[in-house]
């Protein structure tokens, strides 16, 4: 800032009429341009409108006219002199009456004469040509001088002939011509007057605006006006309207400077606020709003050091452009920057004019391209938080008062102050949310679900698996007090009534706290849940809270179940044949009994037969444990279905094979497969069939190709599998729950074998009613098919 010698202000210290409202009279300009150009193209948009309605009217009576006289053309009494004349058009048009073939019979010539030349008579016939196509309407085209003519067609009733009335486009339509001068005189008067408004308004209202401008930056830099500044503000100030109440205004502002300069002082205040936040981002955006407030600044920014990069961001702003927030990069060396140099010195920088500002020079660029004049750099300075800067920018060249700049550099150790108890909490919290992460991630990694509870049933805290285990998502789960979350698992379970006992034991302290519930999934499922109750408490043994642990203990359950029932089905399967086996053994080796040889045979046949018995037994599990191992090794080759299944029919007994009915629907192709494997599969389902149906009821075996897959079905007459039984049937160690079942041997792995080894195979097994009994297919990818 420069002083005179006598202490006043020199005319560089406030700003020449004019400059500071350019953007006022830019701003009226555009707002009159935008009103012409508004009204412009409004009646540009009308007069189409009517200019169209006009033409399409003028079209509309040629065409009824015409019409007229070619309805009149083969009627003893037509003169189409008489018919045309009774148009009562302005101007008058030609009419020609043409021939089917295209010769005019007749003319009338209109006002515009028609020359005989070569080329117009070539035109003429060319239009002639166009009118027989379009047969009745209307077409535009250009003669041989480039004038374009209307010409309006209409036929016969008979066919046999047309009228064509032609006339030059400038006559048809010389309404719509004037309606276009018309508005053209209308609209240059129009702009006459905005002229002669914007000339009027300039004197008498922006030039005053000027001159209060200068005025009001006398009172804001010397704080009062000399007498003859006074005298200028009173002479406009005695104006009635809106100019003289600003003068009035302004002539106030002196007396209410000091006033002024006290309630900014009074705003140092506020600037405490943003200490009342200790999140960094939170603290940041409060001192963006808080100097906006106190400086009446549309843009400002807050810079910080990236320690990564080494280099000052932009952390947050308002009213910059997202390119500038992101190009913006400070070197902590840069010598000229307005931002380090404020760093350096520990004290408010400005540049209150881009464009004359030397030091600024090579950032100038980017100020014209931000469309900033003044930038005020104010430091933050901090021991644990990151370097910052507080940045206010003016789009008009700026000089802030030494009020100003004190205000900026008290607020900014304010603001100092807030960022660095910020960074002090993060650092805390910091090292608290990590613990509280890895501690949330170990519980959300949980199998089991977990629900903490305070004191009086609200749900602190419950991790995914809960969700998952009651079918409802994280948000409905948060939504929820314990009781309810509990309820939904009580409600659901198979014993309700037995599970909501165990429950008021357990939280009671009467039963264990620990119980075990089988419940309804949402997707029909049973499965089994195993709650824990246990109690939080802190260090000193006070209670904070309770929680629940869900474990889902339906495998667990699931594989007890599978032993108990191997276990039975394994023991009462080799206790039949080792019985027989040691029978028939103990009375071979008996002393005291000579055999012949008839019964010594049979006792050993009885012997073999069971101990195959038992040998297919520790087969069908060896082939279960090697299925659900994944250790099955198929080795497959090119076999005809057809033969395989003659041979397993070979094996079989003569009484057996006597109820087989074959069914062959299509000749089989050859399929890659294991041959023993597939044998297996078609054995078992036919000693299924044999054994749970009548005896000497037919088992009935079809064979097919269908779709690229070969089907193999075999079909009895037994009970049959009911609707909800068949997608278990084929798990292991099930059997069918009917009255065959309890005299038919067997430990339920046949079909299970028989699911493994065909789905081994690419292939899939099935069972659908047949009423009566059952069909058992299974199908097998033909090798090859669907290739050309």
């Amino acid at each position: 800032m420069s002083f005179k010698i006598d202490g006043s202000l020199s005319n560089q210290e406030f700003p020449q009429p004019g400059r500071q409202n350019y953007d006022l009279r830019g701003r009226m300009l555009r707002w009159y341009v935008l009103f012409a150009a508004l009204l412009l193209t409004s009646t540009l948009i009308l007069v189409a409108l009517i200019k169209n309605r006009l033409e399409e009217e003028i079209k509309t009576s040629l065409l009824a006219q015409a019409r007229t006289i070619a309805q009149h053309i083969d009627t003893s009494t037509f003169n189409p002199a008489t018919l045309y004349n009774s148009s009562g058009s302005d101007s008058s048009p030609t009419l020609l009456i043409v021939s089917s073939t295209g010769e005019i019979q007749e003319l009338i010539p209109g006002d515009t004469a028609i020359p005989g030349d070569i080329d117009w008579r070539v035109w003429q016939r060319e239009v002639l040509a166009e009118a027989g196509e379009i047969g009745n309407g209307s077409f535009i085209t250009a003669d041989p001088d480039n004038q374009k003519w209307l010409h309006i067609t209409a036929m016969s009733s008979n066919d046999a002939q047309r009228v064509l009335i032609q006339q030059p486009v400038s006559e048809a339509f010389a309404l719509s011509r004037l309606i276009n001068q018309v508005w053209v005189i209308a609209l240059l008067m129009f702009l006459a007057g905005g002229i002669f408004s914007w000339l009027t308004v300039s004197r008498e209202i922006i030039s005053p605006l000027e001159r209060l401008e200068v005025y009001s930056g006398v009172v804001r830099w010397r704080g009062e006006m000399r007498p003859d500044e006074k005298a200028q503000i009173n002479n406009l100030a005695e104006r009635p309207d809106q100019i003289g109440s600003l003068a009035r205004s302004l002539r106030a502002m002196e007396a209410d400077i000091n006033k002024r300069f006290l309630q900014l002082s009074t705003l140092l205040e506020t600037s405490r606020v943003v200490a009342a936040s200790l999140d960094v981002t939170e603290v940041i955006n409060n001192i963006l709003d808080q100097v906006q407030n106190l400086f009446d600044n549309d843009r400002c920014a807050v810079i910080v050091l990236d320690q990564r990069a080494d280099v000052f961001r932009i952390r947050a702003s308002r009213g910059l452009s997202e390119e500038y927030v992101q190009k913006l990069r400070i070197a902590p060396s840069e010598p000229n920057s307005l931002s380090m140099r404020a760093l350096r010195n520990q004290t408010p920088i400005q540049v209150s004019d881009t464009e004359t500002d030397l030091a600024f020079a090579a950032f100038r660029p980017r100020a014209r391209s931000e469309g900033y004049r003044s930038v005020l750099a104010i430091p933050l300075f901090t021991q644990h938080a990151s370097p910052a800067v507080l940045l206010l920018y003016k789009k008009q060249p700026y000089r802030y008062s030494y009020s100003e700049l004190e205000l900026a550099s008290s607020f900014g150790h304010h603001a100092s102050i807030a960022m660095e108890n910020a960074a002090l909490f993060s650092l805390s919290d910091e090292h608290l949310q990590e613990q509280t992460r890895r501690l949330e991630a170990i519980v959300e990694s949980l199998q089991d679900g977990l629900v903490l509870e305070s004191n009086d049933g609200r749900v602190l805290y419950c991790n995914q698996r809960t969700s998952e285990l009651l079918g409802i998502s994280r948000r409905e789960t948060s939504q929820q007090t314990s009781n309810e979350l509990i309820e939904r698992i009580l409600s659901s379970a198979v014993d309700s009534e037995r599970a909501h006992t165990q429950f008021a034991e357990a939280v009671s302290g009467v039963g264990s706290r620990v119980f075990d519930l089988e419940y309804k999934s949402r997707n029909g499922q049973t499965r089994d849940l195993r709650i824990h109750l246990f109690d939080v408490n802190d260090t000193h043994g006070e209670l904070l809270g309770r929680g629940q642990l869900w474990q889902d203990i339906t495998k667990d359950k699931e594989i007890d179940r599978m032993k108990s029932t191997l276990l039975s089905a394994v023991s009462h399967e080799l206790r039949t044949p080792l019985a027989s086996i040691k029978g028939y053994a103990s009375t071979l080796l008996a002393s005291d009994v000579q055999w012949d040889a008839d019964s010594q045979t049979e006792f050993l046949q009885t012997i073999s037969d069971e101990t195959d018995r038992l040998t297919k037994l520790v087969k069908n599990l060896m082939d279960m444990s090697r299925i659900e191992a994944g250790l099955v090794e198929m080795n497959c080759e090119l076999y005809s279905l057809v033969d395989l299944l003659n041979e397993v029919i070979h094996s079989f007994d003569p009484s057996l094979v006597n109820r087989l009915k074959i069914n062959l629907v299509n000749n089989l192709s050859p399929i890659s497969m294991d041959v023993s494997r597939i044998g297996t599969v078609m054995r078992n389902l036919m000693e299924n069939a044999a054994k749970y149906s009548l005896a000497g009821s037919p088992i009935e075996l079809t064979m097919d190709q269908q779709n690229g897959t070969a089907l193999f079905s075999v079909r009895d007459y037994g009970p049959g599998v009911s609707i909800e039984f068949q997608d278990k049937i084929f798990d292991r160690f099930v059997r069918a729950d009917n009255r065959f079942s309890q005299h038919v041997g067997g430990a339920g792995l046949g079909l299970a074998i028989c699911k493994g080894f065909v789905e081994a195979h690419g292939g899939r097994i099935w069972v659908q009613s047949a009423y009566p009994g059952a069909i058992f297919t299974f199908s097998l990818p033909i090798e090859g098919a669907g290739e050309n």
